[in-house]
């Protein structure tokens, strides 16, 4: 179970992403770089520390490049395997957007077809149930917009 790609062990997480980062170094932007260093190292932390990863850093400097290799790392991190793939995944209304998924998704069309539709589904009720929500929260006075 040595395979960079079945590496489980937190030892094995941690050198797949030490790896990963030093290939970015060479090819990112330094300030892009480093906004993404930073990014990772905290979600180290929380991760490490128990807690749940959640959003680090300052919002505004997630490019889109950051942003995609920040769940390119993340996904490393969290599974220490380095097989996956960033794949286009927009959203119901064709806002762009991305996922991870295994490698084996990707490279099946159908598969990849079926992800962006669950996907495209899911969003859609989310969208429908904030709606809604916030429709009970106007109608009640809750609303913040007041």
């Amino acid at each position: 179970m040595n395979d960079a790609n079945d590496s489980g062990s937190d030892d094995g997480r941690i050198d797949n992403v030490s790896l990963y980062m030093e290939t970015l170094k060479a090819r990112m932007d330094p300030e892009q770089y480093d906004v993404l260093a930073k990014a990772v190292h905290e979600t180290a932390h929380l991760i490490a520390e128990g807690h749940p990863a959640g959003p680090v850093g300052d919002a505004s400097q997630f490019t889109d490049e950051v942003q995609r290799e920040y769940a390119t790392v993340l996904a490393i991190l969290l599974t220490g395997r380095m097989d996956h793939r960033l794949v286009e995944m927009p959203g119901p209304d064709g806002s762009p957007g991305f996922a991870i998924v295994e490698a084996s998704a990707a490279d099946d069309p159908a598969k990849l077809q079926e992800l962006r539709e669950k996907h495209r589904h899911f969003v859609t009720e989310q969208q429908a149930l904030y709606s809604e929500l916030d429709g009970i929260a106007r109608a009640s006075g809750l609303s913040s917009d007041d």
